[in-house]
């Protein structure tokens, strides 16, 4: 059996994205860019899903971390000897007594914007951290940065106070590891439409390993590409025009292809799995 996953360009259920029908002997699950999964792992790139020009609750900017304010760190109370002696009963939650309050105590990192593509002026930008695993109300496993560094962030304004944020689950991350993000967001500004591409591989479950010298064929309306997976079991097809494709693997029970829209998005990644 073969699994098929497309990397979408839409955010959604995958109707306005991407497409498959699931005859008896294949099954094609298809996980659209956008999609809320564990631990961040469907985050997409910026030509999978591009920003909306008009959304005045977002930016998107390169900057250099100027200050980096991190909250006070406080231990958990520890039952002391007070609490140990006899006749002082410790204090024990009952059912139906209200929840305790924690404050929340975010970090907070001062930017000096560099270059915008969405949403943030010239000057310093401040941005809160924040994350959905919290430890003594401090979010934990939030991006690591240091005074001086170079980033690219993208933020989202938390409607309940008017701050900004960002955590690991938005497109936020070191330039060095941005190149493709950069160029992407520098032609959208311009109003530039990138050659459309598409990447993928084919993953042997079983033996856990990537397959190598398997065909690909992406079909459009008009032609039909061919590429063969190299020895890591890679495989790509550039400088595509716009477009509503379909790609198919030559492996047994291959079934029905998936469909891919690079008229919304600029790029996608498939993943044929075999089993």
């Amino acid at each position: 059996m073969c699994l098929a996953r497309a990397v979408c360009g839409r955010v959604g259920l995958c109707g306005d994205g991407c497409e498959a029908s699931v005859p008896p002997y294949w099954l094609a699950a298809v996980f659209c860019s956008g999609a809320a999964t564990a631990a961040c792992s469907g985050l997409r790139s910026f030509c999978q899903v591009l920003p909306d020009r008009g959304d005045a609750n977002s930016v998107i900017f390169r900057g250099s971390v100027k200050q980096v304010i991190a909250p006070p760190r406080t231990l958990p109370t520890q039952p002391g000897p007070l609490d140990q002696q006899p006749g002082i009963a410790q204090a024990r939650r009952r059912v139906g007594d209200p929840a305790p309050e924690m404050e929340v105590r975010y970090p907070i990192v001062r930017f000096q914007v560099l270059e915008s593509f969405l949403g943030a002026d010239p000057g310093d930008f401040e941005v809160r951290l924040t994350s959905d695993l919290f430890l003594s109300g401090i979010p934990q496993n939030v991006p690591d940065f240091r005074d001086g560094e170079v980033w690219l962030v993208e933020a989202y304004r938390d409607q309940r106070d008017e701050q900004w944020t960002t955590s690991r689950c938005k497109r936020t991350k070191p330039v060095a590891e941005a190149d493709e993000d950069l160029v992407f967001l520098r032609a959208w500004v311009l109003g530039q439409r990138l050659p459309a591409h598409v990447t993928g591989e084919v993953w042997n479950s079983a033996g856990r390993t990537n397959m190598a010298g398997i065909q690909i064929h992406l079909r459009s309306s008009t032609q039909t590409f061919s590429a063969t997976t190299d020895r890591r079991g890679q495989f790509s097809f550039e400088n595509l025009d716009a477009g509503v494709y379909e790609a198919v693997a030559d492996l047994p029970g291959s079934g029905a292809p998936v469909r891919i829209d690079l008229v919304r998005a600029r790029c996608s990644r498939i993943v044929f799995t075999v089993r």
